[in-house]
This record gives C-alpha cells, sequence and structure tokens, in this order.
C-alpha cells in the first residue's frame, strides 16, 4: 500500500494533547486526528501513514496509523498565518509514543538498507517512500515496539515467529510482510468483538483496563498460502483469536481451523 510520512516539529507546533492521544490508543486501540499532508493531494484512505518527530531533539518515528480521509484544505494550523490555507488529512493512529516516556525508533536507526533512500531530514508532512522501504519500516518499527512490550496492529499477527534479537542498541527483526489494511482489523473486531474465538478468553475481564482492546486477528485463509493481493473481506475472513490459540494455530505447517483448536481446548 502507499505509504507517507507525517512530520511533527515541537518547535513549530505544541502537541498539547500527546499525552491523551497515548491513552486513547492504550484504551481504544487508535486515536483519531487531522494532519497536514504538506504539499501532497495524492493521500487516500487507507494509505499507511508514519508519524516522523523532528528537530534536533530525539528526531525518529514515533507513531503509525492509516488515512481515513482525502486530502482537504483548511485554516493553516500555525497561528501567525491566519489568513493562509494549508492542506490536511484525517488520520487514525494504530500506535503512538510519547517521547516523554517511551523511546522512539531513532532516526540515527533508519539509514541502511532501502531505508537510507529516504530523506529522514524533510521538514514537511506528505513524502512517500518507497514499498521496498516501507516494509523495511514496517519490520523496524515492529521490533522496536516489542522491544517495549508494545504490540503493532497493522503487521500480520500470521507471521508469529520473527527472529528478533536484542543487545544494547542493536535491534534485528527478520520477518514476512503482507500488505494489510488496518482498517479491516478494526472491522473485525467491530465485528466479533475481542474476545478469543477458540477460548473465549478477555483481556479485559482479566486485567482490567491494561487489557482492554487487545486482541489478535487471524487469516481464516494465512497470507503466506495466498502471496498476493486479495480482495480481504473482514467479516468473512478474519477472526479474534487470543495470542496463545494464535500460537497453537500456526505452531505447525499446516494452520489449524479454529474450529479443530477448540475442540482439542474442550
Amino acid at each position: 500500500m502507499p505509504t507517507y510520512l507525517l512530520t511533527w516539529k515541537p518547535t513549530r507546533w505544541q502537541w498539547e494533547n500527546l499525552a491523551d492521544a497515548v491513552r486513547e490508543v492504550e484504551t481504544k486501540g487508535y486515536f483519531d486526528s487531522r494532519w497536514s499532508s504538506g504539499s501532497t493531494k495524492r493521500i487516500v484512505p487507507d494509505d499507511r501513514v508514519f508519524m516522523l518527530r523532528q528537530g534536533s531533539d530525539r528526531p525518529g518515528i514515533m507513531g503509525s496509523g492509516w488515512a481515513t480521509s482525502e486530502v482537504f484544505e483548511d485554516t493553516h494550523f500555525d497561528a501567525t498565518r491566519p489568513n493562509d490555507i494549508a492542506l490536511y488529512i484525517n488520520a487514525r493512529f494504530d500506535t503512538l509514543i510519547d517521547p516523554d516516556t517511551t523511546e522512539i525508533l531513532h532516526r540515527e536507526d533508519l539509514y541502511s538498507g532501502h531505508l537510507a533512500s529516504v530523506n529522514w531530514n524533510t521538514q514537511a508532512s506528505g513524502m512517500s517512500i518507497s514499498p521496498e522501504a516501507a516494509a523495511e519500516l514496517e519490520a523496524r518499527w515492529a521490533a522496536h515496539l516489542l522491544y517495549f512490550g508494545q504490540e503493532l496492529v497493522s503487521l500480520p499477527d500470521e507471521v508469529l515467529a520473527p527472529e528478533a534479537y536484542f543487545e544494547g542498541a542493536t535491534k534485528q527483526v527478520t520477518v514476512s510482510i503482507y500488505e494489510r489494511s488496518p482498517r479491516a482489523r478494526q472491522k473485525c473486531i467491530e465485528h466479533y468483538g475481542v474476545r478469543c474465538s477458540v477460548c473465549d478468553f478477555d483481556f479485559e475481564a482479566v486485567y482490567g483496563e491494561r487489557g482492554r482492546g487487545f486482541i489478535h486477528v487471524h487469516h481464516l485463509v494465512p497470507l503466506a498460502e495466498i502471496g498476493s493481493e486479495y480482495r480481504l473481506d473482514p467479516i468473512k475472513d478474519l477472526r479474534p483469536v487470543c495470542p496463545n490459540c494464535h500460537a497453537m494455530m500456526h505452531r505447525t505447517a499446516k494452520v489449524l481451523s479454529i474450529a479443530t483448536l477448540r475442540k482439542q481446548f474442550e
């Protein structure tokens, strides 16, 4: 899917409700916001976006999500330019880090592989990155979040066993990346809820607020078997499952069906 960088420079605009936005992601699973798209008019709903913090103080990736609108015009966000118009998109962030409380994915860790071709010093939102760089960014972002005990909902839960090695500041992840709309995951959860389809486990019922909204989403036909892009029906093709049952379904080369594993569980 097309992938774009949205940028935030704290010295230019104060994100006063950032801590509240992070809490909303933790409790609801997402945070909706309007954001500048710079001069870019190409962004459309379901395009992937990453939030890039700029400036000399802790630059790097601090969030991810997807566009929920096409580009539109509105009054400029800079209060010193009340007569100017800026371009915006509506975005839904599935992951968001507060740099004051959690380490972000530092910019200096993004200058290798396909990511080396990206201009990480860009000051304007809306810059697109190549599919190869986007796939590599997804993997590094997932590894970074895993290191801090978080889950990236936009990566395939089907790839359950990436080889991840963490030594000091060195982080490496090997994982097969398949395109998938984070909105499909949300549609599945809105329809089926967050109880495991196999064992009926509910994280919020057990862990309270910390567990609210947490669940894996399983493709009934594994993406690795499809091997190409296809039109996903979130209600027909996806089911919520807990991480334990999800791991058991994928523990062997032949993925177990929900019905088979449920029978074993019972």
